[in-house]
């Protein structure tokens, strides 16, 4: 038997099936040149592409990598304070991609999907030399979305969950780690990671392979006019930082004994050959949300910070630059973390 995909008909007729939805505010989904849509008056839209041996490697599992590519866009939707509603999706495949292995990305896709209000409705298919997974994602913005550029100096800082678990997670994987489908940790040599030291790997990589979007707490800062500015944490915290800042024309101070580490990155330390500092600082794909909050609404996050794991980090300042305060001492912090653009 041919080993490969069907003809390119056949594989639509597959996706169609798979994503097929009865909504309202979907007139046509896939099957047709475009999808039509019965679109809010104000509209989010965000794209994102993962390519195999840059945001992936080859023997990925396509479920997790599916479940991702979504995620990852819905992260962009949340630090806008957006309602999900729709998605496209293209596919660039090379030709002897076995079939099990797009039904498997495509599960994880629907997975994600269904778990978020989000109905696929249409999208693309191309041979390629490596596989990519582009997905365009659009939804409802609030009547006043959240943006980078709204912080004032004064206005609290915040993160939500974690820093550095998923770039830990990535060391990991880096290292010859998987998680096998019976969600066991396997170690470089393909063995069973013994019980007591699995957990604590298992999480790190779920943070690296399957990310969760915080959807949910954007829509709660954006909604009750809580935070002033907004950016979900992908490239790495101070990167992302410079980012609002300069988008807000300010500057920031982060308290380095504030700061949200996860607790797994003491303890990986030597193993990983990692500073847990730095890498809660730049590790990146964290995809919580950084966010600036007035002194007049601190009192109503303060009320959240446990439902949605807050912490406050720092303060908005006067002035350019980023600043860490560790031991006492204030030192500029470095514009760094992910570039796609890195030499």
């Amino acid at each position: 038997m041919k080993a490969g995909l069907p003809p390119e008909d056949a594989i639509v007729q597959r996706l169609a099936a798979a994503f097929a939805t009865r909504r309202r505010d979907v007139k046509t989904g896939i099957g047709d040149d475009a999808a039509i849509l019965a679109a809010p008056a104000r509209l989010a839209v965000t794209t994102d592409v993962l390519l195999e041996d840059h945001d992936f490697r080859k023997d990925s599992d396509p479920r997790r990598l599916g479940r991702k590519a979504l995620n990852v866009n819905l992260s962009d939707l949340a630090a806008m304070g957006a309602t999900p509603l729709w998605a496209v999706i293209a596919l660039g495949l090379p030709k002897k991609t076995r079939p099990d292995w797009l039904d498997a990305l495509t599960e994880g896709l629907r997975e994600a999907a269904a778990e978020h209000g989000v109905a696929v409705v249409g999208g693309d298919l191309s041979a390629s030399e490596k596989i990519f997974v582009s997905v365009t994602v659009m939804g409802q913005a609030p009547e006043k979305p959240l943006l980078r550029s709204g912080a004032e100096p004064g206005d609290a800082l915040y993160v939500s969950g974690t820093l550095g678990a998923a770039a830990a997670g990535l060391r990991l994987l880096e290292a010859g780690y998987r998680l096998s489908r019976e969600k066991d940790v396997l170690d470089p040599k393909g063995r069973r990671v013994p019980a007591q030291r699995a957990p604590e790997k298992a999480r790190l990589i779920r943070h690296q392979i399957d990310p969760r979007p915080q959807l949910e707490l954007g829509i709660a800062l954006a909604h009750g006019g809580l935070a002033s500015a907004a950016i979900d944490v992908s490239d790495g915290l101070a990167r992302d930082l410079y980012r609002l800042c300069r988008a807000s024309d300010v500057g920031a101070t982060v308290d380095a004994s504030l700061l949200p580490a996860d607790s797994a990155l003491q303890d990986f330390a030597g193993v990983l050959h990692l500073d847990p500092l730095a890498t809660a600082l730049y590790g990146g794909e964290d995809f919580g949300l950084l966010f600036t909050v007035p002194r007049r609404k601190q009192a109503a996050i303060e009320a959240l910070t446990g439902r949605f794991a807050l912490r406050r980090i720092g303060t908005i300042d006067d002035g350019a630059g980023v600043r860490l305060v560790r031991d006492g001492k204030r030192a500029p912090l470095p514009d760094a973390g992910f570039d796609h653009f890195d030499p």
